[in-house]
């Protein structure tokens, strides 16, 4: 009776391990995956923002029609949206220097960064 006790539970094993193996790897693997697609997101994001072609600070802007304004727009909370797209509206520079757009933007990537645990 043992012997059989043995050989089920071993089976049983077996077939846990067969199935739970696998499904930890692709776990691990499809965390992995997300990671670098973050990251590339971010460095995507502020090579944008940082870019003069992409200076949000001025009137002749083509970063909010941009894939990367649309990619990282999705994530933004709703406030430092309203910053980003308010219309006719001019922003005195801080005393970080720059344009306040920019600024708004990657403290915006920075937060992001931090909360999908890439810092």
């Amino acid at each position: 009776m043992s012997e059989v006790l043995v050989g089920l539970v071993s089976a049983a094993a077996g077939f846990v391990s067969g199935l739970l193996v696998p499904w930890i790897k692709w776990q691990i693997d499809k965390r992995r995956e997300q990671l670098a697609y973050r990251r590339e997101l971010v460095k995507s994001w502020r090579t944008a923002i940082s870019s003069q072609e992409y200076d949000v600070g001025d009137g002749r802007s083509t970063f909010l029609g941009s894939a990367e304004y649309s990619s990282l727009r999705a994530h933004l909370d709703p406030e430092p949206l309203k910053k980003v797209e308010a219309k006719w509206t001019v922003y005195a520079t801080g005393a970080r220097g720059g344009f306040y757009r920019n600024q708004v933007l990657l403290d915006e990537v920075a937060r992001l960064e931090k909360k999908w645990g890439l810092v």
